[in-house]
């Protein structure tokens, strides 16, 4: 699965790891994503978010991608792929517990520094 790059606007984006979260109270899915691109070497972060919530047939997803700035990115790396069970929810690596108390629907607010974000825009 590819998506178009934010840097070089080529279809090589790529989600390179995953880190799956616990539900929170507005979203019953959270995957935080690793990205990087075969053409121009860009890295960066996609937050996946899904929620169940409302009526039987309501369903609603978020998938946004953020360019960060040099050490949040590095940080973020460095202590998503310390997790030992990165698509269980329910680790309780470092990992697991400090980013499942962040708020992942502004992720500038929680002290990670936020570029500028885009759509993840799936390759057809």
């Amino acid at each position: 699965m590819s998506f178009v790059c934010a840097e070089c606007n080529h279809n090589s984006l790529k989600i390179m790891f995953t880190l799956e979260l616990p539900p929170t109270a507005d979203d019953d899915e959270i995957a935080l994503q690793l990205l990087s691109c075969g053409e121009c070497n860009f890295q960066g972060l996609a937050v996946y978010r899904e929620s169940r919530h409302g009526s039987l047939d309501s369903e609603s997803w978020q998938h946004k991608g953020y360019v960060l700035g040099e050490k949040s990115l590095s940080r973020l790396m460095q202590a998503m792929l310390e997790c030992p069970l990165p698509v269980d929810r329910d680790c309780q690596c470092a990992a697991h517990v400090a980013l499942g108390k962040y708020d992942w629907s502004a992720v500038a607010q929680n002290g990670i520094e936020v570029v500028r974000q885009f759509e993840m825009r799936l390759v057809a």
